[in-house]
């Protein structure tokens, strides 16, 4: 059975977000799928048919354009942030923010892929299926040089880590030059020592005051540097020993080698001021080398940071150029190095006890049968929508059952009722929208202790399965009264003018635009047709549905901006067609002056039994009683709680704030998320 998050969690000890997560299902509850069919035949106990559905926004909506060839030459490369759409034509701007639409007609078009994977999300969770489609690519690093300590005691819970990798105060940390071999592999030649220190110590006062053509970290063009220098009077302050002369060349100094600066920790912040005031002095290159392990090299490559990726670093694989100065955590004798980085205060990579000094990433912390790729447990939503394996099996691949077009704005819906924005050229600049920050394990991992303690905390260098998993799939709260104008950033232009990069532009659909969309599908099963027609009920009004029985409302969320209450959207009309191939589209050409297709949808009846068979397989496959109800039961009641409508008020499930005015840091404590239905703000 998997590790459970805490059910009544402190309210000092909650955290809050724009999201949360459906629990897991223990590995047993996993409900594998029916015989799979045939693809080149038509079964007459299965159905083919489609669903014509209407969608109606609630809420602003935006999915970004696709370019076309000639935009893919001329800008495709570019970022959508303020920066870079400010190096194109208008034109240009206009086409890359404008929303996804259909060149022929300039209409607004929503994806068959977009309205896919926002069916398949819910089917998967309502049919308990498997959640293998995460990526392992993503190696997890963290950084707790300055991780606070309230008192003796209760320690933030990476802080023994670090200090185990990097020794106390940094201990273990030493300076060198990278070397690149003719076979691929990295070496870190080490430097003559300096007062028996592998490096020292100089106040950036001291540079700016010399020859050396140094910017200052508080200049708003810092960025790492390296120059080759020379330095001299070494001193011993508080455990440091610090350089108090360098020049460019002055031979009349004991040591040269290199000065080397690192980030100024202002990032995303240039008003602020650095408290870096130290830079480090590395002695010249010895031959004395160590290696560098290779898989440290390629988990330090899948975990850069987009800092790590810009000038002077290299944007795949970081520090890693020939030549480069590099720190690194020394270790024992006859081992190679598996801990480097840019500066002395590198991140280090989390790492499991099952993992063999390899750094974690977010798969590991999934059950093994949660995540499977054998051919003996594909599950409901992998039999209806499909499968690519990434390993090679001999069933790889499996083409879904399941088709999807484009949305299409009805036609009978004006332009002018379609835009938030009265012109097209016109675009909105929303709040910054923050990217996934699976590090934030006291939200994304699995918590146990009842207290929520900070120092009980589970994270990535926890044992994985044992001692927790990952919370689950991730869904956005719906928000209250959302508008256009309650996305826009209110901030002063040139505020949001130092913050370019993490700006952007978007064209959103204003609320109640209707589109049309069909879900064709071929050879399902009763059972899957069942939870299909189930999840696409549960979005429209509650006086409408048909299967999901009770008082409130529930909504679906598609596109950008659901962090801001953005996407939510309803299915305002639901008809079934059904195919009856054999009795009728192959016994006669003709119905009347029209083809006969062998489509009717006169299917209430049929539907109801459908629906009723998946609920019954469900509820047997998870071990309940065939017999129950399914929206009793403790997953599904959590999956309605994050879909209700119209949802949180903003101030309940906002993102925490580094720099909030009047919280201070509210990430400083590591409060976790609580399950949904802790939540507030109703």
């Amino acid at each position: 059975m998997n590790p459970k998050h805490i059910d009544s969690l402190p309210k000092k000890r909650q955290s809050f977000a724009p999201y949360n997560f459906i629990d897991l299902p223990d590995e047993e509850q996993v409900v594998l799928s029916q015989e799979l069919p045939q693809q080149n035949i038509y079964y007459p106990q299965r159905h083919t048919g489609y669903i014509q559905c209407t969608l109606v926004t609630e809420s602003p909506l935006y999915i970004r354009t696709g370019l076309l060839l000639n935009d893919f030459k001329n800008f495709g490369n570019r970022s959508c942030n303020l920066e870079e759409l400010a190096q194109l034509t208008p034109k240009e701007q206009e086409r890359w923010t404008d929303f996804f639409h259909n060149p022929a007609s300039n209409r607004p078009v929503i994806p068959g892929s977009s309205l896919r994977g926002m069916i398949r999300t819910i089917v998967e969770i309502v049919t308990y299926s498997k959640i293998n489609k995460v990526s392992g690519h993503q190696k997890l690093f963290f950084r707790a040089v300055a991780a606070p300590r309230k008192k003796e005691g209760d320690p933030d819970p990476l802080a023994g880590d670090y200090e185990n990798k990097l020794g106390k105060n940094g201990s273990k940390v030493k300076a060198g030059y990278l070397s690149r071999q003719t076979d691929g592999s990295w070496r870190i030649y080490k430097p003559k020592t300096v007062k028996e220190q592998s490096f020292v110590w100089i106040k950036e006062s001291i540079v700016l005051n010399s020859d050396v053509n140094l910017i200052g970290v508080n200049d708003i063009d810092y960025h790492p540097q390296t120059f080759k220098v020379r330095f001299d009077e070494i001193d011993k302050q508080n455990n440091r020993y610090v350089a108090q002369e360098i020049s460019t060349n002055d031979p009349e100094y004991q040591y040269q080698g290199y000065l080397v600066t690192s980030g100024n920790m202002i990032e995303g912040n240039p008003e602020a001021t650095s408290p870096r005031q130290y830079h480090c002095l590395i002695g010249e290159k010895t031959d004395q080398y160590l290696e560098i392990d290779r898989a440290a090299i390629a988990d330090y490559c899948a975990a850069l940071t987009d800092f790590q990726k810009k000038d002077p670093f290299d944007e795949q694989a970081g520090i890693l150029k020939d030549g480069n100065p590099v720190f690194y955590s020394e270790p024992k004798d006859g081992k190679k190095v598996n801990l480097f980085g840019h500066s002395p205060n590198f991140r280090v990579p989390y790492t499991p006890h099952n993992k063999n000094n390899r750094a974690a990433s977010v798969t590991d912390f999934i059950p093994p049968k949660m995540k499977s790729c054998d051919n003996s447990t594909i599950d409901i939503s992998e039999a209806i929508f499909g499968w690519v394996k990434d390993k090679k099996l001999d069933n790889q691949a499996c083409a879904g059952r399941v088709f999807i077009t484009d949305a299409v704005v009805d036609s009978q819906v004006p332009d002018d009722k379609i835009w938030c924005q009265e012109n097209r050229e016109d675009r909105i600049t929303p709040k910054i929208l923050a990217t996934p920050k699976p590090t934030t394990f006291q939200n994304y991992l699995v918590q146990t202790d009842p207290k929520g303690k900070r120092e009980n905390l589970k994270h990535y260098g926890s044992n994985p399965i044992q001692d927790t998993v990952i919370r689950g799939h991730k869904l956005y709260w719906h928000q209250k009264n959302v508008s256009c104008d309650s996305v826009k950033e209110t901030k002063k232009q040139e505020e949001i003018e130092k913050k370019a990069k993490q700006y952007t532009k978007i064209r959103p659909i204003s609320s109640a635009v209707h589109f049309n969309f069909i879900i064709y599908f071929e050879n399902l099963t009763d059972e899957e047709l069942g939870a299909l027609l189930w999840v696409l009920d549960l979005a429209k009004q509650k006086e409408n549905r048909l299967y999901v029985k009770d008082d409130r409302e529930y909504r679906f969320s598609l596109g950008m901006g659901k962090p801001f209450g953005m996407g939510a959207v309803k299915l305002s009309n639901q008809q079934l067609w059904l195919s009856q191939r054999k009795q009728k589209r192959y016994q006669q050409l003709f119905d009347g002056n029209k083809w006969e297709i062998g489509d009717y949808n006169d299917t209430q009846d049929e539907a109801e039994i459908l629906v009723d068979s998946f609920k019954r397989y469900i509820l047997g496959g998870i071990g309940e009683n065939p017999d129950g109800n399914l929206e009793d039961v403790q997953r599904i009641k959590m999956l309605l709680k994050m879909l209700s409508f119209p949802g949180k008020s903003r101030g309940s499930v906002r993102y925490m704030e580094i720099e909030h005015p009047h919280n201070d840091n509210e990430y400083k404590e590591r409060r976790i998320l609580p399950n949904p239905f802790q939540v507030g703000g109703e």
